[in-house]
Order: C-alpha cells, then sequence, then structure tokens
C-alpha cells in the first residue's frame, strides 16, 4: 500500500469514529455525516484504482453485513400476529406503489432505474427513526417495520430484475438466471425447514446459534458463517451479493426467535466500523462538484416529491386495514426514506453505465434529502399525533 492509500485508510478509520458526534452535533442521520465525509475526503485524496482496492472490499463488505442486519432485524412473530387481511393489503399498497413508480417514470421519458427509485422502501434509516422515537415496540412502530420490511423484499426483487435486464434483456439467458434465483429461493427454503426440524427435535442445537459471552463467540461466528454461505450462494448463482445477505438474515431470524444478544453483537460488529466505512467510501465514488449543478439538484428535488407522492397514492388502502387514520397519513411519509438501497441504485447505476455521472449524483443527493427531512416531517407526525390525542395538555 502506498503512502497515500496508508493515509486514506487512517483518515476513513478517524472518520468512521468521529462521524457519529459531528452528526448529532449537526441534528443529521449519521450515515448521510459519513456520506459528506467521504465526498469531502474525495477532494482531498486522488486514488489509484489499486490503492482503493482494500477500501472498496471493505465498503462493499460493510454493505453485506448491513443488509444482513436487516434481515436479521425483521420481526416474524410481529408479522405472523398481524391479521391475514391486513398483510395482503400492505402488499396491494406495494404493490400499487411499484406500478404507479414505473408508470410515472415512463410518462416521464425517464430511463428503467427511475421507477424502480421511486418504488424504493427499506428499513435500514426507518429502524433507528423508530428506535429514536420511541415507537419501535409499540403496535403502530411494529406495523411500519413489517410494511418497511415487505417494500424492502419488493425493492430487492425489483432491483434483481433491473440487474437481469441490464446484462441480458430478455434473452434466453435472462430465463435461465430467473430459473436459478427460482432454485435460490427453493434452496433457502429447504435450509429453513431442515433447520426448523432439527432444532424441533434436538433443541440443544439452537444454543451455539445463539450462544454469547464465551471465549469463542460461538453465536457469532454461526451468524457470520450464515451470512456468507447466503452470499456465497448468491455469487454462485450469480445474484447480487446483497440479495443473499438480506435472505440469509431473514431465515436466521425466522428460525431464531430469541435473538436479541446476537442482534446487539453483530451490530456492534457492523455498525461499529464496517457500515460507516461503506457510507464513507460511497460518498468518495462521487465528485462533489456535481452537487452544485442545477440540472442535479432538479432531478434530486423531483425524485424526492416522487417517491412521497406514489405513496400518498397508494396508502388510502391501508384505510381498509386495522390502522387508524392517525397512524394511516403517517406511512407515506416513513417509507419515503430507503437511505440504504437508494444508495446502492445511485452506485451501480453509476457503475452499470445505466445513468450518466449527473443523473447518478442526482440519486445519491435524493437519498441524502429524504433521510434529512422525511424523518424530521415524520417526527413532526408523531408530535401532531400524540397532541391530539390528549388535548388537555
Amino acid at each position: 500500500m502506498h503512502d497515500s492509500g496508508a493515509l486514506l485508510l487512517m483518515a476513513i478509520a478517524f472518520g468512521a469514529f468521529v462521524m457519529p458526534f459531528v452528526s448529532r452535533r449537526f441534528m443529521l442521520p449519521t450515515a448521510v455525516g459519513e456520506i459528506a465525509y467521504g465526498l469531502l475526503l474525495g477532494l482531498v485524496f486522488q486514488r489509484n484504482p489499486e490503492e482503493a482496492e482494500l477500501i472498496r472490499f471493505l465498503g462493499e463488505l460493510g454493505f453485506i453485513v448491513l443488509m444482513y442486519l436487516a434481515g436479521l432485524e425483521i420481526n416474524f412473530e410481529k408479522m405472523k400476529e398481524t391479521p391475514g387481511l391486513d398483510l395482503w393489503l400492505y402488499l396491494a399498497m406495494f404493490s400499487l406503489v411499484s406500478a404507479l413508480s414505473f408508470w410515472i417514470a415512463h410518462m416521464l421519458g425517464q430511463p428503467l432505474v427511475y421507477g424502480l427509485v421511486y418504488m424504493t422502501t427499506a428499513v435500514g434509516l426507518l429502524f433507528p427513526v423508530l428506535k429514536e422515537t420511541g415507537i419501535l415496540n409499540e403496535n403502530s412502530g411494529q406495523r411500519l417495520l413489517i410494511m418497511g420490511s415487505i417494500g424492502e423484499v419488493f425493492s430487492l426483487i425489483g432491483f434483481t430484475f433491473l440487474i437481469l435486464y441490464v446484462r441480458f434483456g430478455t434473452s434466453l439467458e435472462s430465463l435461465v438466471h430467473l430459473g436459478q434465483i427460482g432454485l435460490f429461493v427453493l434452496l433457502a427454503y429447504g435450509f429453513h425447514r431442515l433447520l426448523e426440524y432439527l432444532t424441533w427435535w434436538y433443541p440443544g442445537l439452537i444454543r451455539p446459534f445463539l450462544k454469547t459471552g464465551d471465549a469463542t463467540e460461538t453465536g457469532v461466528r454461526a451468524n457470520i458463517a450464515n451470512m456468507f454461505i447466503f452470499v456465497a450462494l448468491a455469487a454462485l448463482m450469480d445474484l447480487e451479493l446483497i440479495v443473499g445477505a438480506f435472505l440469509g438474515g431473514m431465515l436466521f431470524g425466522l428460525i431464531f426467535k430469541e435473538r436479541e444478544a446476537i442482534m446487539e453483537k453483530i451490530g456492534a460488529f457492523g455498525y461499529g466500523f464496517l457500515v460507516p466505512v461503506f457510507f464513507i467510501e460511497v460518498g468518495l465514488r462521487f465528485n462533489p462538484r456535481q452537487f452544485m449543478d442545477l440540472e442535479v439538484l432538479l432531478i434530486a428535488g423531483l425524485v424526492s416529491i416522487i417517491m412521497l407522492a406514489v405513496r400518498f397514492l397508494a396508502s388510502p388502502v391501508l384505510l381498509l386495514t386495522s390502522m387508524r387514520f392517525e397512524e394511516v397519513y403517517m406511512v407515506p411519509v416513513a417509507m419515503s426514506f430507503p437511505l440504504t438501497l437508494l444508495v446502492a441504485i445511485a452506485t451501480f447505476s453509476l457503475e452499470g453505465g445505466l445513468l450518466p455521472a449527473k443523473q447518478a449524483a442526482a440519486l445519491l443527493l435524493a437519498a441524502v434529502l429524504t433521510a434529512l427531512i422525511y424523518p424530521l416531517l415524520f417526527r413532526m407526525q408523531l408530535q401532531g399525533s400524540a397532541s391530539e390525542a390528549t388535548p388537555g395538555d
């Protein structure tokens, strides 16, 4: 490693430690602060491809860990407690969001990737926002997390299909890869059923998967092994690695109910360093001067507005669920800051040549804008509904 590469690594490690404090000082989501720090580093350091390899590897590993944690955090027990009609209506809402998103992109004459952008939902930022607002363990918070999880699955499926379309078009090879995806899902389901059977008949097998605090940390090892097995399966089937990581986390959470201690351990490992490196490395990929371009600003603003609009148009479906009106009108805002996946789409669009650099930068800026504005608006909605519930206060 050259001197400049070593200095860059030191700067990234320093930023991963400092940015939570700086972001809190300026009331920013930590991920947004880390992306901004990466943009700043891009002005200072001029990297060559050889020096970027280690940083890129750490960033990709951070994204894999982030998606695994997103899958692990889905509370399937709460989902099972949700009325069946409600679940179907959640699915109907996101189906409508998807249809509206691609229709609007088509009507505006935009590339296909914009339809995916408008429909994208992720729990990466929603989870900490729900936690900070104190409603994560309440019924309303769990409903939002369930909907966010469903939306994220929709988004990952859409992302995977977009990648197949870009790589292979409508050729026979694309159908072969679709078959591989089906095989991947069947293998994952079979793995889930096998573990479920084993843990039912041999409860003692659960302990090594959940055990923490011992010298060997077998629970952490089991999770890391599970994550990389699913990542490797995705790679063997030429799928995006993050799809394998997310599915691996979901399946682990589906099988092992009492996983809070493991989530804390893996979260410390991921959020403590690897995930911040991913966000900083994303900032390094873009030229900060692009964000001062009027065209970039206009596209980012338009994308942010459309993302919220399609969810408002689809949300009346939720009036048929058991949700109160006060909860329904918060859903569009809560589902409109998919920072993690939107960053991934912007990065993929740039690297894959789907969009010119300006438009990819606009998508990244839209990810930042939605992560800044919509969580704040969501908190205001919560405060408003709380004050209406207690008019005498």
